[in-house]
């Protein structure tokens, strides 16, 4: 196997990052670090790792963190952390931000470079998206490429040039949207602060660039309280709406103990949360909707998760998730479930899952995975872990080991490598996955990515995420 330049750079840049390994970052509740750990886990495929991947580029962390539930049975306990306004500040201010993905030839997949810039109430953002955004007291208005986050849709839109407003009227509110191609929008929406809200949609509009094209016309609703989430949407001509729905919730459960003189203090405390999510539809979706490959192509589309927390017995936590598709072109439902936990102090903690990849066949495959992670120092983390696969009549198959080492600094930052035998024999095949994730006062940097060859200590990419954000 010969070395290639290529390689040499990439192996001489990850050195020089780590250089840098005692600057402070801040990882999201979702990342591309994960994603890379359950595709190179075998617990998604590179299909689905790629929807997840295509989201986050985007910028769109609720919806990857939903396909994240069927596909790798993993909670987003915190992909809808609600935002404090900032007072609007005089000075301008923003960030360049660029991402880009590597592929296994050292390639770049693709890659978004945004521009943003904040002036009082003004917003521009220029690269991957072009906006001009205003907003004042409730009032919003749009120039741009307008899309899901500036019409406030549950569910998923195209990007449309043109231009959208929202005006509040009390508890009331009307919005609207113009694009180019005289798409129009109109929206009228009651709410409460804290209670809910609700909303009435009409979509109108023309086909695929066809002058002889028949108009089209859609109309929907969606709702939102503290624990669900509804949005129904139907374009005339189709048999049946596109549904989404989601429902949420957390109880905390405890009781105190009774100390001497009848003061009361901590007790035994238990945190449960769950959430569903679904997606209903036939074969026609609405024109401006866009959904993720797999769940365009099922009818339902759905997950549930259960989790359970205890602070007070070694911060145990118990979860248990299950993901269901059902394809258009089948009557059959594929169901995945998964349970799993970990305990244990901060410095040993133990974990363990076991995941029954489809149901419908008797859980003919499963997957059973421990691990163990230790902290000597508050800086420093060792792991390892094993899963191992059962099929029916097959038997087991090789285990797939993983060791790492984690290096933190007194923030979030960290440098963390991870050594992966995948067929359970390093002498045959080992990879290694690096992490970094560094930041100053002006500058943030992410890097992943996974090598192979590494028994020959002939690394080559096979895949590779890389950001870099410069603020102002």
């Amino acid at each position: 196997m010969n070395r290639t330049p290529l390689v040499k750079r990439h192996c001489r840049f990850i050195i020089a990052i780590f250089a840098l390994g005692a600057l402070q970052a801040t990882a999201s509740p979702l990342d591309e670090a994960k994603v890379f750990d359950w595709w190179d886990n075998g617990i998604i495929t590179p299909e689905e790792a790629t929807e997840i991947l295509d989201l986050l580029e985007e910028g769109n962390q609720e919806e990857a963190c939903l396909l994240a539930q069927v596909y790798a049975q993993e909670s987003c306990e915190d992909m809808a952390r609600p935002k404090s306004p900032r007072r609007p500040s005089l000075a301008p201010h923003g960030y360049v931000d660029w991402k880009g993905r590597i592929d296994s030839i050292g390639h770049l997949e693709s890659h978004r470079t945004e521009l943003q810039v904040q002036f009082y109430r003004y917003t521009l953002r220029l690269g991957s998206q072009e906006l001009l955004a205003y907003k004042n007291q409730g009032s919003e208005a749009y120039f741009g490429d307008i899309s899901t986050r500036e019409v406030h849709s549950q569910i998923p839109l195209d990007t449309l040039w043109g231009t959208a407003v929202l005006y509040p009227l009390g508890p009331f509110h009307v919005a609207g949207l113009l694009d180019t191609a005289k798409t129009t929008q109109v929206r009228l929406g009651y709410g409460q602060r804290g209670t809910g809200s609700a909303e009435i949609f009409y979509w109108h509009g023309f086909g695929n660039g066809d002058v002889q094209a028949t108009e089209i016309h859609s109309l929907g609703l969606q709702a939102k309280t503290p624990f669900a989430q509804v949005a129904a949407w139907w374009q005339y001509g189709q048999e049946f709406p596109l549904i989404k729905i989601q429902l949420y919730g957390s109880e905390k459960r405890g009781r105190s103990k009774q100390m001497k003189d009848g003061i009361e203090g901590a007790g035994q405390t238990a945190i449960y949360s769950w959430r569903t999510t679904a997606y209903i539809h036939r074969q026609d979706i609405p024109r401006w909707a866009r959904l993720s490959n797999t769940i365009q192509k099922s009818k339902y589309w759905g997950s549930q998760s259960l989790s359970m927390r205890a602070p007070d017995l070694s911060n145990t936590k118990i979860t248990a998730n299950a993901g269901l598709i059902s394809p258009l072109d089948a009557d059959t439902m594929a169901v995945r479930l998964k349970l799993g936990g970990e305990s244990g102090p901060e410095f040993l903690r133990v974990i363990a899952s076991v995941t029954c990849r489809d149901a419908g066949t008797n859980c003919r495959v499963t997957d059973w995975k421990g691990g163990l992670n230790a902290s000597p120092w508050e800086w420093w983390t060792l792991g390892a872990s094993v899963r191992i696969r059962h099929a029916q009549p097959e038997g087991f198959a090789p285990p797939h080991l993983e060791f790492f080492t984690k290096i933190m600094d007194t923030g979030q930052s960290y440098t963390k490598f991870t050594l992966i035998a995948p067929k359970g024999r390093p002498q045959e095949d080992l990879r290694l996955r690096t992490e970094f994730l560094v930041s100053g006062d002006f500058l943030d940097f992410s890097l992943v990515c996974t090598f192979k060859g590494m028994e020959e200590l002939e690394p080559i990419p096979v895949r590779g995420f890389a950001e870099a954000r410069v603020r102002f």
